[in-house]
């Protein structure tokens, strides 16, 4: 039963009282330590290394983390509010996009174990973090017990299985070893695969409850000092989580169309979310099951930290009883989309994205990256005052309901799936982005050249004497490919603009979607310093005013033909495991790997004579060919078995959700041991390498 939740309750305040952004940008008017404002740069895009700065960087923070923010709460409707605010104080065209998803709400969620060894035979163990007298935000009233989103209600009873990490291969080894799920409460570590596949793949196998736990091997005091000593997670950490798993992204009941307040909207019943109930816990409270549990010893690979023999069953000795009940409701909530206008080609478009909600106060997920995100549009704003103008239009938007489902910038997208398609030239995003100093990026192949320049021009974060690119070299270089897991998946996947995620690592330790994702926790592991979030401001500045300054549009996707070549030697190699039948299909996939390569020299020619071009109308025509190349992958059909994905370049993996899946209908084909799927889409990836060397060479001869 669906009720839609009273809008009145979360409805945003007709009349925003203060100017909450004001005060942040009085203050910041001078640096760290006090240092004077930076000068003004009216030529080239100097500014986006420049005015940034680590004060205004803290005060953000200050701003957007100050207390909890769950998707649809009281607290996210007080976070949207502060970021429209701020985005107005900056002189930017601001949009509220408002949206009605079906959103999940706790309301109760019990575990007992039942053993002989327990007085009274049973005893209920904990579901909620113990609050720190080092960090006050643990005590906020409005932090809950451990939940996953969109869990099944329901109360089961039975004995255990461990699973490991709940993998696919993981319930293929159980059923290997004759242990039989069905009936059986599970219990999987995080980690390995999305937790909504873990949820999947329990319920698959005759499940009745899933338990998932943060195990000290993972990101507890195996892998460092717990918080609040050191940064990692401590033995009453519970991360929470969603638990979607659809074949399309965003509001489940509008697949494809925004999730408008009077949307068309499928049947919750023809929804394949969760039906058992999945409860998150610490590593405390499953010690008390898992030390109970009398079964034969786990395969090599499955121990994990806790100071006990790991079991594959409880072979009768223990049982558990998972208690979960939510509520699933139509609850809005909101995009904040903030955009500065471009001066000569207003309707193309880059843009710079992270998300807003939180599962706490989300310091470290996601705001640390919001706080970069609004700070980059502070600078580029500032840079315009003085006189800059930016060709196409930079849009900065702060999206809602990305926890539950990559569902706020996905609704976007969709309500204005033609328009990216036709004019998006490329989306950063900035997720969780300053954990550390060591930058990192996964990219798109035809914005590659841009991320990579703008490294070029911003100084290391604590080593201003190299720049990014230094450190991202001296640590092996190379961009990661991305898959899912994050906001780009709406405009990569489904819209086919080509993407970038940005992010810095290397702190030691982790609070991830558990309380203690405070900003007390986030300056003790990340620092004071705000050195990352600087760098990564700076870093996504520069990449938007590289893309959006000039006339001519500098995407490249004639890197397209190396990546390709790259990608399709590892299918080569795992097609040619697959047995003597696949041979012709590897011999295939070798010929395509050279039509691949044959890219690099028209790009060579295209790269030397697009540089050369003057004439307006030349410039417009290569822009509209160079945004066009990127579409070439599309497949109007989709993906098999997941419609919603258009992109045959990349997609998230079909079964762990986080990864990525390159060149995903072969990628496929493979997984399910599909020959004469393998050969379709040979044939479907030799026709895009045609029209992009087709698409390149028109340029070569502009």
């Amino acid at each position: 039963m669906i009720s839609v939740a009273s809008v009145s309750r979360v409805a945003r305040r007709a009349v925003i009282t203060t100017s909450i952004g004001a005060s942040i940008l009085a203050s910041g008017a001078m640096g760290m330590g006090g240092e004077p404002a930076v000068p003004r740069h009216r030529e080239g895009i100097e500014g986006t290394v420049a005015i940034p700065n680590a004060a205004r960087l803290r005060a953000w923070h200050d701003l957007v983390a100050s207390e909890p923010h769950i998707a649809g709460s009281e607290g996210d409707q007080h976070v949207i509010e502060k970021l429209v605010s701020t985005f107005r104080d900056l002189g930017l065209e601001v949009e509220r996009h408002d949206i009605w998803p079906l959103l999940p709400t706790p309301v109760s969620a019990k575990v007992e174990v039942i053993a002989s060894d327990i007085p009274g035979g049973r005893g209920e163990l904990p579901l909620k973090e113990k609050s720190l007298p080092e960090d006050p935000d643990t005590q906020h009233t409005a932090l809950t017990f451990g939940w996953n989103g969109y869990s099944g209600s329901g109360d089961a009873t039975g004995e255990v299985v461990y699973a490991n990490y709940g993998r696919k291969e993981d319930y293929e080894k159980l059923a290997s070893l004759g242990v039989d799920v069905r009936g059986k409460v599970v219990i999987a570590r995080y980690g390995g695969n999305f937790r909504g596949y873990k949820a999947k793949f329990a319920q698959a196998a005759g499940a009745v409850a899933l338990i998932i736990y943060t195990d000290p091997a993972d990101s507890g005091y195996a892998r460092g000092l717990m918080y609040p000593e050191g940064g990692f997670a401590n033995e009453t950490c519970i991360e929470r989580g969603s638990l979607l798993t659809l074949d399309y992204i965003g509001d489940p009941l509008t697949p494809g169309v925004e999730a408008s307040m009077n949307a068309p909207r499928v049947a919750i019943e023809s929804v394949a979310l969760p039906a058992i109930p999945v409860q998150p816990m610490a590593w405390s409270g499953v010690v008390e099951i898992m030390k109970r549990m009398r079964g034969a010893a786990v395969p090599t690979g499955w121990q994990g930290g806790l100071p006990l023999p790991y079991r594959v069953d409880g072979n009768g000795a223990v049982q558990v009883r998972v208690a979960v009940q939510q509520k699933r409701e139509i609850t809005p909530t909101a995009n904040v989309v903030a955009t500065m206008r471009g001066e000569t080609y207003p309707d193309e478009t880059i843009v710079l994205g992270c998300h807003h909600d939180a599962w706490g106060f989300g310091a470290a997920d996601p705001t640390c990256g919001l706080i970069t995100l609004i700070e980059a549009a502070r600078s580029l704003s500032e840079m315009r005052a003085q006189g800059w103008k930016p060709a196409r239009s930079i849009v900065f938007a702060a999206w809602g309901a990305e926890e539950m489902g990559i569902i706020g910038s996905s609704e976007w997208v969709e309500s204005r799936r033609d328009k990216l398609e036709r004019d998006g030239v490329m989306y950063i995003n900035l997720d969780m982005a300053s954990m550390g100093p060591s930058f990192g990026s996964a990219a798109s192949p035809s914005v590659q050249g841009i991320v990579e320049e703008a490294m070029k021009r911003v100084p290391l974060a604590r080593d201003a004497t190299r720049t990014v690119f230094d450190g991202w070299k001296a640590g092996g270089g190379g961009f990661g490919d991305l898959g899912g897991g994050s906001d780009h998946v709406g405009f990569l996947c489904h819209a086919l603009v080509p993407s970038a995620a940005f992010g810095a690592g290397g702190a030691a330790g982790t609070s991830y979607h558990s309380i203690y994702d405070t900003r007390a926790w986030y300056r003790k592991v990340v620092g004071e310093d705000y050195e990352p979030a600087l760098m990564v401001t700076r870093m996504a500045a520069t990449a938007a005013a590289l893309a959006g300054g000039p006339a001519l549009v500098p995407l490249e996707p004639w890197r397209y033909g190396s990546e390709t070549a790259r990608l399709l030697g590892a299918i080569r190699d795992d097609a040619a495991k697959l047995g003597v039948e696949w041979h012709a299909s590897v011999e295939r996939v070798e010929a395509l790997i050279e039509k691949c390569n044959a890219l690099t020299p028209i790009g060579d020619a295209a790269r030397s004579r697009l540089a050369a071009i003057t004439d307006a109308g030349a410039i417009d025509a290569a822009n509209r060919e160079l945004i066009a190349c990127d579409r070439a992958w599309k497949r109007d059909a989709g993906l098999t078995g997941r419609a919603w994905f258009k992109n045959l370049y990349a997609a998230p993996d079909r079964d762990s959700g986080y990864a990525a899946w390159m060149l995903p209908e072969l990628r496929r084909a493979i997984s399910d041991r599909d020959l004469d799927g393998f050969n379709h889409a040979i044939g479907e990836y030799e026709h895009v390498i045609a029209d992009l060397s087709a698409r390149i060479d028109r340029m070569a001869r502009l």
